[in-house]
């Protein structure tokens, strides 16, 4: 039996022609299964950290698994990617084929920018969705000479996108019923993939998708490389921070409308605080997104808490008082302990921390390990963070 590769006019239904979505492949746990699993004739890929893909290589392809990509359902993604020049293999199996090397796409989130930027291919990026938060100077210069094609935040044009007729457009993950509007891009032979990086619940996770992008862009070995420089500089400074003597009690974001969002006790967010040693007031909370809380309960936190972190856009303690006379009482707003992740802003708003910290949690975790441990770091320099002052 041939691969069923989406054609945009085999499947009546949506979903099924442009992601060609599988269920069934998840055990009884609902977790994706171990990616050290073979079939003949195929190696797995070793994905160590992240939970949303694996990569199983075949003598002539590779197959991509992306679990749970939609937030409102657990539907898999398969793609299968083949060398540019070689027939179309034998797979038994719905799937949507991509030409490898990619040469050519439309990033649609500036954490995709971080992902080519690692691998030194952001010439790769011939259009951009929010170009004008995008951080990177090589990306705005090619923004500004016209070479990056920018889109607007609104609903995609994919009579642009047609224009341009890029090899691959990647999109992030979210509701299922978001993506009806590029089925007309699959219909022409424009792969569109699926990125789920944001819905990885530690750091490391979220930046071992630079394996996927790798695998795209035919540049595996460059990715595995790489990753596992920040992975061991990230471990190392993990085990660095358990040495300290004393876990700071943290708390973080600022209230909004009458309510406080913080970070759930299992979010990326909560495990960066918990390898970098510090005290966290919803650890015990199970959630692995935000926490809409009352400014009371969060103020009755402030009020102990030794550090904040990233309180809103403040980057003066007169910003942080304007917003609220209350935070004077705050003992991180008395002992100058205050710090925000807006350091390195772009002249048009991107912000770094959201872009380049994607690919580089080691970053982000020396710069949390000297804001919470500065007496065990070799500098007190920062690199996405500065304090209030």
């Amino acid at each position: 039996m041939h691969t069923k590769f989406v054609s945009g006019v085999i499947y009546p239904l949506f979903l099924a022609a442009l992601f060609t979505v599988s269920q069934g492949c998840q055990n009884n746990s609902g977790k994706p299964p171990s990616s050290n699993q073979k079939t003949p004739n195929s190696t797995s890929i070793p994905v160590d950290y992240a939970e949303g893909f694996t990569i199983t290589e075949y003598p002539n392809y590779k197959l991509f698994k992306v679990f749970n990509p939609f937030q409102n359902s657990s539907d898999t993604l398969r793609y299968v990617l083949v060398s540019r020049g070689e027939p179309k293999p034998d797979y038994n199996g719905p799937a949507q084929l991509i030409r490898t090397p990619v040469r050519s796409l439309i990033a649609t989130s500036t954490t995709h920018i971080a992902l080519t930027e690692m691998l030194d291919s952001n010439g790769v990026i011939e259009g951009m969705v929010g170009a004008k938060y995008a951080y990177n100077s090589e990306i705005r210069e090619r923004l500004k000479s016209g070479a990056i094609t920018p889109f607007s935040q609104g609903e995609f044009n994919n009579e642009v996108a047609l224009n341009l007729d890029p090899d691959l457009v990647m999109i992030s993950a979210g509701q299922a019923s978001q993506y009806d509007n590029y089925r007309i891009l699959v219909d022409s032979g424009i792969g569109v993939f699926v990125n789920a990086e944001w819905l990885e619940k530690t750091p490391l996770g979220k930046a071992e998708w630079v394996k996927v992008m790798g695998a795209l862009l035919g540049k595996e070995q460059l990715a595995q490389q790489r990753f596992n420089q920040v992975a061991k500089e990230y471990n190392r400074l993990k085990k660095k921070a358990v040495d300290a003597e004393s876990n700071p009690l943290v708390i973080n974001n600022m209230p909004y409308k009458g309510a406080w969002f913080v970070s759930g006790g299992d979010s990326f967010t909560a495990q960066y605080l918990k390898d970098a040693g510090a005290d966290y007031p919803w650890y015990s909370n199970e959630s692995t997104g935000g926490l809409r809380l009352d400014f009371e309960s969060v103020y009755e936190a402030g009020l102990r808490a030794e550090v904040w972190l990233n309180p809103g856009t403040a980057t003066t303690q007169d910003n942080i008082v304007a917003a609220d006379d209350r935070f004077k009482d705050f003992k991180s707003y008395q002992n100058g302990r205050i710090y925000n992740n807006n350091k390195r802003m772009g002249p048009t708003g991107g912000n770094d921390f959201w872009e380049t910290g994607v690919i580089r949690p080691d970053l982000i975790l020396s710069d949390l390990i000297t804001i919470f441990h500065p007496d065990i770091m070799e500098s007190d320099s920062l690199y996405f963070y500065q304090k209030v002052e």
